[in-house]
């Protein structure tokens, strides 16, 4: 669930002494949206169109691996 996702982020967050700002979340489905939302940064992976238009960033294709190309 959405809200779910969303509170154990920022749950993690807090655990961590991090601001929700420094966090990545990463996601395919609508119901990642809330916690993507809350994230520092936001990754579509192989995701549907609705979060790829939502997201800071879309991996479309390859692994998540891709990832290190935005971090680097």
């Amino acid at each position: 669930d959405g809200a779910e996702k969303r509170r154990t982020l920022l749950e993690v967050a807090s655990l961590l002494g991090i601001a929700p700002q420094q966090t990545i979340a990463v996601g395919d489905g609508a119901n990642d949206l809330p916690m993507m939302g809350a994230a520092g940064l936001s990754v579509a992976y192989h995701a549907k169109p609705a979060v790829r238009a939502q997201a800071m960033v879309a991996i479309n294709s390859g692994g998540l691996d891709r990832l290190l190309d935005v971090l680097v």
